[in-house]
């Protein structure tokens, strides 16, 4: 019985607080906003200035000192994310006063660029390709060091979200989290049937992929390349590397 009534205070004194709050609240008057940038973020393309500006309509709007209640924290949310930059936005009310905005970025693992020279690529010509394959804008503020990408497989941006597409955004999320690949490998050209020609960072040689499918077992085969065949034959020695086929390393 004694652990009861505790339990029914307990919930009394939390409703009483709660209620409390959001009296205090619906009163309150905006004390500042507080931008607060992506903690887990490899590279800042943003900073509070550019996050106000894109919150406050460029400006012209000013949220010090109106009441916290008349403000639609979802609407101001939607204004800041058509930067498509930003992943996510979350705005939130303190009991200080103050408007916390919380911002999560994008995180590019390639950019596109158009090596055909082809008009048709003029519309994703320097935008990002982000690790859950959406193709965003590049910032004006920074430019992330990420694998280029290029090919016909690009002509139809919807080539992405297919079977193919998906497997290739796996490919390049895995090339970005190895340390080694990424210090080797400088650029991907994907042919129109989803085929991957992989350039290096050093030498004339061509790393033929293939789809991207088995791709623990080809990056072993690529290991094995640069580890061992290369340091005994010479970075001169091969034009191409295909590692495309089960079980082979073919050096032409």
């Amino acid at each position: 019985m004694k652990y009861k009534i505790w339990w029914i205070v307990a919930a009394i004194v939390l409703i009483s607080a709660l209620v409390f709050a959001e009296v205090i609240q619906r009163g309150q008057y905006c004390k500042s906003v507080v931008v607060n940038l992506d903690p887990d973020a490899e590279f800042q393309f943003f900073d509070e200035k550019e996050i106000k500006k894109l919150l406050t309509a460029n400006g012209s709007e000013h949220f010090e000192g109106s009441l916290l209640k008349d403000l639609d924290l979802n609407s101001l949310e939607n204004r800041v994310l058509k930067n498509r930059l930003i992943k996510s936005c979350q705005i939130i009310k303190d009991l200080s006063g103050n408007l916390l905005v919380n911002i999560k970025q994008q995180r590019p693992v390639a950019r596109l660029i158009d090596a055909s020279e082809n008009e048709e690529f003029i519309n994703i010509q320097g935008r990002y390709l982000t690790d859950k394959g959406e193709v965003v804008p590049i910032s004006g503020k920074f430019t992330a060091r990420t694998l280029l990408i290029s090919g016909n497989f690009f002509r139809d941006l919807k080539n992405i979200q297919t079977d193919k597409g998906k497997k290739l955004v796996e490919l390049l999320n895995n090339v970005d989290k190895s340390l080694f690949l990424k210090a080797q490998i400088t650029e991907m050209k994907v042919e129109e049937d989803g085929e991957i020609m992989m350039l290096p960072q050093v030498g004339n040689y061509q790393i033929e992929f293939g789809l991207p499918e088995e791709i623990e077992a080809k990056f072993k085969k690529i290991n094995i390349f640069y580890k061992t065949i290369l340091p005994e034959k010479g970075w001169g020695k091969y034009h191409r590397v295909s590692v495309k086929f089960r079980n082979q390393i073919v050096c032409e």
